[in-house]
């Protein structure tokens, strides 16, 4: 519903916009005295609620990406902390201090070893907090969205009906 009023609003913009352009087809500097006066500024309101519309666009865009960027974040620390998800690799190249003195390089004790799971695991559950708390501002954007844009459309709906 939503999809196909936003397209008719859309459609009469750009028919609008060729209608305008093809009846005021003059230099940029130059006007006729016979030429019509351009259209009063739109209702204020509808200004600002575009305005408003745009800011939460952006907002949720960066919202979207902060949220990619820390699943992949997730999802890289999850592999990591499964090796058998990295075929083909060297467990030295991974990890050089877990061949236990191979090429000079001292074992790694053990609560080295707890300390690193310890700190990947509070990562991913970090991560997973933080994924939650985006999704959570992302669909809270939509909703701003959805009732910034259906004020817009009551707005530009009035002021349709009312000329």
């Amino acid at each position: 519903m939503k999809l196909t009023t936003f397209a008719v609003l859309l459609l009469s913009a750009c028919l609008a916009g060729q209608a305008s352009a093809q009846n005021t087809s003059y230099p940029k500097d130059v006007r006729p005295a016979h030429a019509p006066m351009e259209r009063p500024p739109a209702d204020p309101r509808i200004a600002e609620l575009e305005m408003a519309l745009k800011q939460v666009d952006h907002e949720r865009q960066a919202v979207y990406q902060q949220f990619q960027m820390t699943q992949e974040l997730r999802r890289n620390e999850i592999q990591d902390n499964n090796p058998q998800v990295i075929q083909g690799a060297n467990m030295t190249s991974i990890m050089p201090y877990a061949s236990g003195g191979l090429s000079g390089n001292p074992p790694v004790s053990y609560d080295d070893q707890v300390r690193l799971l310890r700190e990947r695991q509070e990562r991913i559950q970090q991560y997973g907090q933080d994924l939650n708390r985006l999704y959570s501002r992302y669909t809270e954007l939509g909703e701003q969205r959805r009732a910034l844009f259906d004020q817009l459309m009551e707005l530009t709906r009035s002021g349709a009906g009312g000329q």
